[in-house]
């Protein structure tokens, strides 16, 4: 189980008053938004309490051990990312096609379960062995005034996570809709605080489209990832 000892405010604000209403590069409607908000609900940081889990309720992605996404999101393109990484070099998610990649969102200073979700990545990488250099993982900061590029840089090393894994930083303006279009933050919210944010692991195809997702809020077993992240290598060769 991934610990927390922050309270569960944001589940009541995120509930009230901001589901977002689509992903912008793509237009979903508001029974995905109602969908996402529920499973984006079990994965934020904040929210979750000893013991509080899935249960093992929530249904894999077809031929995937992802969960499944809602309907008339899951297949749909993922919002797109286009940020600098802690190495100083431009990462475009639109430039990964032909390879299957992760989207999580994770801030250095975090003491639980940001660093265990990177070992975890870490761990899925590793089991792939070589075919690991086919797929590629961004890790998007919610801490802008706190993740600098060394600090995200030591956080790669410390859950020693190759080259392929990149830490995205930037200012408030150029990660807000970033985090909006993710469900990271309510569509017309903010982020004040780090730790109250949504700890997913999102899975896409080399195609650029959502195929899954793991919630951040109870442990992700790396032969899982593993497994789709092959799935969607061999998918590709198709």
């Amino acid at each position: 189980m991934h610990g927390s000892n922050h309270d569960h405010a944001e589940s009541s604000r995120l509930s009230a008053t901001g589901t977002p209403p689509r992903m912008s590069a793509h237009g979903q409607g508001l029974p995905a938004a109602l969908a996402i908000a529920l499973i984006v609900a079990a994965g934020t940081v904040g929210m979750v309490a000893a013991g509080a889990r899935d249960d093992g309720r929530a249904a894999a992605a077809p031929g995937l051990r992802a969960n499944i996404l809602p309907a008339d999101l899951d297949g749909s393109p993922a919002p797109r990312i286009r940020l600098s990484d802690a190495r100083g070099r431009t990462v475009d998610s639109a430039r990964l096609a032909g390879r299957p990649y992760l989207v999580t969102f994770v801030y250095t200073r975090c003491a639980d379960v940001c660093p265990i979700v990177g070992s975890e990545i870490a761990a899925a990488l590793e089991r792939l062995g070589a075919r690991a250099r086919d797929v590629a993982v961004l890790a998007v900061s919610v801490d802008p005034r706190g993740d600098t590029p060394a600090r995200a840089r030591r956080w790669l090393g410390d859950r020693r996570l190759p080259r392929q894994a990149h830490y995205l930083l930037g200012g408030v303006r150029r990660l807000t809709p970033i985090w909006r279009d993710w469900f990271v933050v309510p569509r017309a919210g903010a982020l004040t605080d780090p730790r109250r944010h949504d700890a997913s692991v999102w899975l896409v195809d080399a195609r650029g489209r959502l195929r899954g997702r793991w919630s951040g809020g109870e442990p992700i077993a790396p032969a899982d990832v593993a497994h789709d992240l092959r799935a969607l290598l061999d998918e590709a060769k198709r």
